[in-house]
């Protein structure tokens, strides 16, 4: 009871300390707005522009839940659990700031920002979590009206989260779902939103939070917390920066006279596969994609792939073999998508072993899902999840280079 006291104590300080921020923002009329150069500077740019549907918002939501045990070495875990968790999300103005959005007739808003998340897990076994990451969303229903009174949209968060407790078979033996405090955090949710006053909204938002260490850190079979948030969301009148704006134009310029570019891609990553024999390996792939730019912030993927992996030659407690190329290697071939927002890009891939040196290990297809970066036309930075049927394979980090 008292925990939950001060959760709800915690929350409205939050709402009352944005509330005042907010008004000081709301009492800026036209002619404060004209003092300021740079919105006077973007609005005077872009003077058919719909400022009524740039929306740029601060919310703070209160969720309910429980970690639900998929794995019957969780059962002990299973427990209600809550948290707080401040989210902002800002029109995606780099692509929207075009023909159909400043006419209004655009339909489907993209925003991107970020989301903060505290968690209380219920037991002395899982502990806290906290946890940090990119935001994506985009609107579900049409929105084709002046102003955006109501919205429904899906939300995708990846980031990375700490967990206070960890599997330790001396002082914490019961946790047998993770095995470090640092993992990555993704979240999926499904919410509906609605204006109250003056941009104000209110939102209710049904989804998914998951921890994993990707099989970083023996165990791993992750946490997985569905939930139900409520909370209020507030408007900051935030000038655009135009500067920014124009790069992401001149970026998306660029691709929209590439329909198809290729791209060679090196990744690494650390893995551990037994709990009481816990050796690290590292994998790699290398990687050969062709885009198709179906659009200036979307494109279909193929790709071949050469994955190294030498868990294929462990075995528990013996000392590993000399190596052998064939025994630690993976030919596979994939189709994804990947969608934009700004320089951030979500990566979505399902691909088919064609070889591997042992094929009842592992499923016959594996799944990826992870996050790019445009560091420049020309490079991309990607993490991305390589997965067998939902079961962590390894954690990808590394390098695209697109040709011309």
């Amino acid at each position: 009871m008292k925990k939950r006291l001060i959760y709800i104590g915690l929350f409205f300080w939050l709402l009352f300390s944005a509330q005042s921020i907010n008004a000081k923002i709301l009492n800026l009329d036209s002619a404060d707005l004209v003092e300021n150069q740079l919105c006077n500077r973007f609005y005077k740019d872009n003077s058919d522009l719909n400022k009524n549907r740039i929306t740029n918002h601060l919310s703070f939501g209160m969720m309910k839940g429980f970690l639900m045990p998929h794995h019957e070495d969780m059962q002990q875990m299973y427990a209600h659990i809550q948290g707080l968790q401040l989210q902002y999300l800002s029109t995606d103005l780099t692509w929207e700031n075009n023909k159909k959005f400043k006419s209004g007739n655009i339909k489907y808003a993209q925003r991107l920002g970020f989301v903060l998340s505290a968690f209380d897990l219920g037991t002395n076994i899982s502990g806290k979590a906290f946890s940090g990451g990119i935001l994506f969303s985009t609107d579900l229903l049409s929105n084709t009206v002046n102003k955006i009174d109501w919205r429904s949209s899906l939300k995708f968060a990846l980031g990375l989260g700490y967990l206070t407790q960890k599997y330790d078979a001396v002082a914490n033996p019961e946790n047998r779902a993770i095995g470090s405090h640092i993992n990555g955090y993704m979240q999926i949710g499904l919410s509906v939103e609605k204006n109250i006053y003056k941009n104000s909204v209110v939102f209710l938002e049904f989804g998914l939070a998951h921890f994993s260490n990707a099989c970083w850190k023996f165990p791993n079979l992750g946490v997985n917390l569905p939930y139900l948030q409520v909370g209020l969301a507030y408007p900051l009148n935030l000038c655009p920066s135009t500067k920014k704006i124009d790069k992401q134009i001149q970026l998306n310029q660029k691709l929209s006279f590439l329909p198809w570019r290729k791209s060679v891609s090196i990744r690494l990553g650390k893995k551990e596969i037994d709990l009481d024999d816990d050796r690290e390996f590292i994998n790699g792939v290398v990687e050969f994609t062709l885009e198709n730019w179906i659009s200036k912030r979307s494109n279909f993927r193929y790709a071949i792939s050469y994955f190294h992996d030498r868990t294929y030659q462990f075995k528990k407690f013996d000392k590993m073999p000399n190596y052998s190329f064939a025994g630690t290697s993976e030919i596979t071939v994939s189709a994804g998508y990947e969608t934009r927002f700004g320089k951030f890009g979500i990566i979505t891939d399902f691909g088919i072993y064609l070889y591997k040196p042992d094929f009842k290990k592992k499923t016959a297809y594996y799944e990826g899902i992870g996050c790019s970066y445009a560091i420049s036309p020309n490079y991309k930075a990607v993490v991305r999840l390589k997965a067998n049927k939902t079961i962590a394979d390894f954690a990808e980090f590394g390098l695209t280079y697109l040709f011309n």
